[in-house]
């Protein structure tokens, strides 16, 4: 539950915050009529638009996200779950470390003589791809 949260949570703020971005003018007049005015308005039924309907379900979506991480932590400190995991991701880290020590990174004359190696079997490629493109276009032409 806690890590659904989590992705609740961020789908719900990331939609809600995208919705209202776009819409603006949906929010502007809200210090001109006032909260309780702008409220009334903004809920009238003809004023319900997909717009609204998606911020809303973003700003659900971030709610029930706070209720699940809410849940899943209480449960993962009953359990002693949160230990587990802050010892996994802890493990996780010095094995990744470790493995970033085993890499051999190239020097900079090996990294720069593969760059033009690339460039060069790019450049040839692309030159066999017209040609062979050209080619095919002549002999289409002489068949039509």
């Amino acid at each position: 539950m806690f890590f659904w949260g989590i992705i609740l949570m961020i789908a719900g703020a990331l939609s809600a915050l995208v919705t209202f971005l776009s819409n603006l003018e949906i929010f502007s007049d809200m210090k001109a009529l006032g909260w309780d005015a702008w409220v009334a308005r903004f809920f009238l039924p003809e004023n319900i638009t997909g717009e609204k309907i998606a911020f809303f379900i973003g700003v659900i979506l971030v709610i029930v996200g706070v209720v699940l991480f809410i849940i899943g932590k209480v449960r993962m400190n009953k359990t002693g779950a949160a230990d587990k995991a802050t010892e996994k991701g802890g493990k996780f880290l010095r094995d990744l470390k470790g493995e970033f020590r085993k890499i051999t990174w190239p020097t900079v004359s090996a990294t720069a003589r593969n760059t033009v190696v690339t460039l060069a079997m790019c450049a040839i490629m692309g030159v066999i791809i017209c040609l062979i493109d050209l080619g095919l276009g002549a002999l289409i032409d002489l068949l039509v």
